[in-house]
């Protein structure tokens, strides 16, 4: 074929003409299949990466909310021993009290002792003064009967008794009057002795009732401590699972990043079908009978007033109680995960899922069927079930596609 000359063939202009406007319109509808996809790929690829942004927020909220805990648990140590040390005081001032009121018993008991034996010598001074005096008397009204004295010298001598007498009785009197002074001192040391006493022993068992009530206050304080710290641990544990789903999340980024390159190269794209699921809205029934205690959505922590974000929420029942499903699906997980105990997720229409955690025991297995009101599981055992629902990654508000009236 050495030196053949293909003979030249010339198209019709009005073809050629045709042929590029074919082409053309390749390549229009080329672009325009293709940035469909790119720009699906890219809203999923967005919507991740939004959802990662909230992961990342809620561990830096989680992590505000460590630290406010950890400072609170420093807050209350430190009440607890400013506590101590007024508890210690008060047992010193009691202990010093004690002391007191021991050393006053024993000087009122000798103080008690001194009087009465004051008393008995006041008793028998008064007793020898008045028999003295009786003796005078009588001895004298003898003297004064006779009407003659027997003689001068008996005279003189009866004087000399009077005067003896006078003396003798004024004496005694000086020692009743001694005594009585006596008597009234002791009285008066042992009345102001009764009165350090009754003052020592209301300021004790003032301090005792003070005591009683910081031992009570340190006690309240040790039991909230001992809450912040199991509150702490669980916030540490949240937080190691929130970094562990970001890490998660990156790596579907990632793999999202690496489908769509590879679906923009085969320039095709999924459209998925209308949802039965999404009829629904208002008319599930409830997972599980009980009362709604943690509500969907940013709540403020009573402990530290920090906002939390639930993306669903927990109905508190009876413990083994029925867990069923709202809607008919498919199982897509069955297992376990920690904090949350058992838990399943149904695929509904490939576009909505629901998820139940915190169960018992579970009847259903991944990949089964399941209609509305198939029971799933039971309640665990402290009778809270975890609920949520999710359009995709969007977590929803349960209660708004839940009958009120079915909890």
């Amino acid at each position: 074929m050495r030196g053949c000359v293909l003979p030249e063939y010339h198209l019709p202009q009005k073809t050629t003409a045709l042929l590029r406007a074919l082409v053309l319109l390749f390549m229009v509808v080329g672009c325009i299949f293709g940035g469909q996809v790119t720009a699906k790929d890219q809203s999923n690829i967005l919507d991740e990466k939004s959802q990662l942004e909230k992961i990342q927020q809620e561990v830096k909220r989680s992590q505000q909310k460590l630290d406010s805990l950890r400072n609170i648990e420093i807050a209350t140590q430190q009440k607890i021993a400013n506590y101590d040390q007024k508890i210690s005081t008060n047992k010193k001032v009691i202990s010093r009290l004690t002391r007191q009121l021991k050393k006053i018993r024993s000087k009122l008991g000798k103080t008690e002792q001194e009087l009465q034996q004051k008393q008995e010598q006041l008793d028998r001074t008064k007793r020898k003064y008045l028999g003295d005096i009786r003796h005078f008397y009588v001895k004298a009204a003898t003297r004064h009967s006779n009407a003659l004295w027997e003689s001068p010298d008996a005279e003189l001598l009866f004087h000399k008794q009077a005067i003896y007498m006078t003396s003798i009785g004024a004496f005694e009197s000086e020692q009743v009057t001694q005594a009585v002074q006596l008597v009234l001192q002791t009285q008066d040391t042992l009345d102001k002795l009764t009165g350090e006493k009754h003052r020592m022993t209301s300021l004790k068992k003032q301090k005792e009732v003070a005591t009683a009530l910081e031992k009570n206050r340190k006690q309240k304080k040790e039991k909230t401590l001992e809450r912040l710290r199991r509150k702490k641990l669980l916030e540490s544990d949240r937080m190691l699972t929130l970094k562990q789903a970001a890490e998660e999340m990156e790596r579907v980024i990632d793999r999202l990043e690496r489908e769509r390159i590879a679906r923009q190269r085969k320039n095709k794209q999924y459209q998925p079908g209308p949802s039965v699921f999404a009829t629904l809205k208002g008319q599930l029934i409830a997972p599980f009978k009980g009362k709604v205690i943690t509500p969907f959505g940013h709540f403020k922590d009573p402990v530290t007033r920090l906002e939390s974000f639930s993306p669903g929420i927990i109905i508190k029942g009876k413990p083994g109680a029925s867990v069923r499903a709202v809607a008919a699906g498919d199982i897509a997980h069955v297992g376990n995960l920690r904090g949350y105990g058992n838990f399943i997720i149904i695929n509904h229409d490939n576009q909505y899922y629901t998820t139940y955690a915190g169960l018992g025991e579970t009847f259903v297995q991944k990949g089964e069927y399941v209609s509305e009101g198939t029971k799933l599981a039971v309640a665990g055992k402290d009778g809270q079930v975890r609920f949520e629902l999710r359009k995709q990654r969007e977590p929803l508000d349960p209660v708004k596609w839940i009958r009120i009236d079915s909890f």
